[in-house]
């Protein structure tokens, strides 16, 4: 993936615990990261940002995370970024629902930290094997 310090990371979780925890944990891996705390804030971080990849929590109260998947996945200034969501293991339709958007990967909480990086960096080395260098 060439410069890892570059690597810009969007992260959407209500829990003010967890957005810290993988904020902390990104940054001292070299990653650029911002975090939002509703799920319709993250359309407005995403566009102007350009973040590499988006980790998407499935629980908010305030809308329908899957929706605002659909949004950055319809959109031509974000569709070329990889979606992870972040649901609980006995979340069947969400899970369902993730992968009927086009997710690109789904991670099961409670997660494995060091997974979850490396699950993140995979996703921006395909996108940017798939969409060149101009997307990062």
């Amino acid at each position: 993936m060439g410069d890892r310090s570059k690597s810009r990371i969007l992260i959407a979780d209500p829990d003010p615990d967890i957005r810290e925890t993988l904020q902390l944990y990104f940054k001292s891996n070299g990653h650029e990261v911002k975090t939002v705390f509703l799920v319709k804030d993250v359309l407005r971080a995403a566009r102007p940002w350009q973040p590499h990849a988006i980790l998407i929590s499935t629980e908010f109260e305030d809308a329908n995370p899957h929706d605002i998947c659909r949004e950055l996945l319809d959109d031509t200034l974000t569709s070329h970024i990889p979606l992870l969501i972040m649901l609980h293991l006995n979340e069947r339709r969400a899970r369902l629902q993730a992968l009927e958007v086009g997710v690109g990967d789904i991670i099961t909480k409670p997660f494995d930290i060091e997974e979850l990086l490396l699950r993140v960096e995979a996703a921006i080395r395909l996108s940017t094997e798939r969409f060149g260098k101009s997307f990062v």
